[in-house]
């Protein structure tokens, strides 16, 4: 209500197409998206993304953002093939605009995984989580819990191929990153 209340300013004073107006717009999407209401959600954030095309151009951060928000609806409605296509067009941007070794990228290698293994594409996944992996090592080093949690995904995957061991080996060493950073009681 109190978003709707600020559209409906920004409309009025800025305008139909200012970008202002495109982040009213994911604002009321993302609520949209933490309520379930995934069609509303979708419809904000498709009218976000063409004010932001528009006005800021194709290869623009916030068109990445736009296409990132879209992504997480349509794996949470199932359409995963719809979230792998937003997610590579996000991941695409982001490497031109930021260069391949930044963490929003290997964040979105992160969502390009986890899209292929909801899909049941192992090593697909495995590939995108090792992308991930790669950056986020050379970015924050070895101690960090984004290493924690890429490694977590990683481990799941080897556990449902049946591949205990290498999962328990990766679960291991996770908790003793963990420990370290967090400390024994966190």
């Amino acid at each position: 209500e109190i978003y709707e209340s600020v559209l409906a300013t920004k409309i009025r004073v800025c305008g139909q197409d200012h970008p202002d107006v495109a982040t009213s717009y994911n604002n009321i999407g993302s609520v949209y998206d933490s309520q379930g209401r995934y069609n509303e959600a979708l419809e904000k954030y498709e009218k976000c993304l063409k004010i932001r095309v528009d006005k800021l151009g194709h290869e623009h951060l916030d068109v990445a953002k736009s296409y990132n928000n879209m992504a997480i609806v349509y794996k949470k409605q199932g359409l995963l093939e719809k979230a792998l296509d937003l997610y590579q067009k996000s991941v695409d941007i982001k490497i031109t605009t930021l260069g391949s070794d930044h963490l929003d990228v290997a964040k979105s290698y992160n969502n390009i995984g986890m899209v292929y293994d909801s899909q049941g594409h192992y090593d697909k996944a495995l590939e995108y989580y090792q992308k991930d992996l790669d950056i986020t090592i050379r970015v924050v080093g070895h101690e960090h819990l984004d290493v924690a949690k890429t490694q977590e995904n990683r481990a799941i995957i080897y556990k449902q191929q049946g591949q205990y061991q290498k999962a328990l080996e990766i679960y291991e060493s996770v908790l003793a990153t963990k420990i370290r950073v967090c400390g024994q009681d966190h």
